[in-house]
């Protein structure tokens, strides 16, 4: 189920057994009534069918329609991963720890109206059911789905994998080289947060070998595309670490601010549009440079303005 989120489509999925009904991701407010009760009607279903609302993961986007589908059906049983779990059911909690996580100590942070629309879209309410990865859920008749944890753009990012059709549900685990406007052009790139992870989970999902591969912000990919798709997300990730390494290089000693390295990284990653998308490669960038850190490649220092990085090759 396609809804629209600006000038982005944003997916929902409804698996829809002989006993239960599973939900995939909510929405933002006001999602359940304006998109899902009538996709569900054109389906003969209706939402107090729905036993399941598993939630991705912890971005507004995809939780902050929790409380409108609670208003439709109060029995639903909300299900996330328990490391995404807190900042699903609280959106202070969400504010501090994701929108707003690199103010301290990379002294960047969100816009002021990026908060205001992400305080708009959502309600948030309780998780009810914390997983884990490896749960299955039964819709009837012998169909179950599998829930896989595949952190990276989380720490706590659900999946869902239906061995019968062999498709696999990804929401945003894996995001290619750029997010997508619905026409196709590029909105802003990949936000991946933890690299190692997101590396680990793009391996898992290629070695399902998925017969379709669905996401939250990309068209459906049958099996070639999908391993296509798949391929070009740790590409990416391999460009990002050579560029931010090539720029720390080239600042010298003086070293560079996360702002000045997101300005300079910008335009040789993507063709996004390189103003207003600062905060969105940030979570990348900072993903690889805590990588390299922890590698000993670069140091960092605190200034007045946030961290300092500068390279020790």
């Amino acid at each position: 189920m396609d809804t629209t989120l600006g000038t982005r489509v944003s997916s929902l999925y409804v698996f829809a057994g002989r006993e239960h009904t599973l939900l995939f991701d909510v929405g933002v407010d006001g999602t359940a009534q304006k998109d899902l009760v009538p996709y569900l009607s054109r389906m003969n279903l209706d939402p107090r069918d729905i036993r399941w609302a598993v939630i991705s993961h912890a971005d507004v986007d995809h939780f902050g329609g929790l409380a409108s589908l609670r208003e439709l059906n109060p029995d639903a049983i909300c299900v996330a991963h328990r490391l995404d779990a807190e900042l699903i059911s609280d959106y202070a909690t969400y504010e501090t720890r994701r929108a707003r996580e690199f103010r301290r100590p990379w002294g960047l942070d969100e816009s002021p109206e990026g908060l205001a629309w992400t305080r708009s879209v959502t309600r948030e309410g309780p998780v009810d059911l914390a997983a884990t990865g490896g749960e299955r859920l039964s819709l009837g008749d012998g169909w179950e789905l599998e829930i896989l944890h595949v952190p990276g753009h989380t720490y706590g990012h659900l999946a869902i994998y239906d061995p019968r059709s062999r498709a696999l549900v990804v929401a945003d685990a894996v995001l290619g080289e750029m997010v997508p406007h619905a026409d196709g052009r590029p909105a802003f790139p990949p936000t991946y947060r933890y690299v190692d992870s997101y590396l680990a989970s793009i391996s898992r999902c290629e070695a399902l070998r998925p017969a379709v591969l669905l996401t939250a912000h990309y068209p459906t990919m049958p099996s070639d595309a999908a391993s296509d798709f798949l391929a070009r997300s740790r590409m990416f990730v391999e460009k990002v670490d050579e560029v931010v390494l090539d720029e720390l290089d080239a600042a010298g000693a003086r070293g560079l601010s996360l702002q000045e390295l997101l300005v300079r990284a910008n335009p040789r990653l993507g063709s996004w549009p390189s103003q207003g998308t600062e905060v969105a490669l940030a979570f990348p960038v900072v993903g690889h440079l805590e990588r390299q850190l922890a590698l000993g490649r670069i140091s960092a220092w605190q200034a007045e303005d946030g961290y300092r990085i500068r390279s020790l090759r």
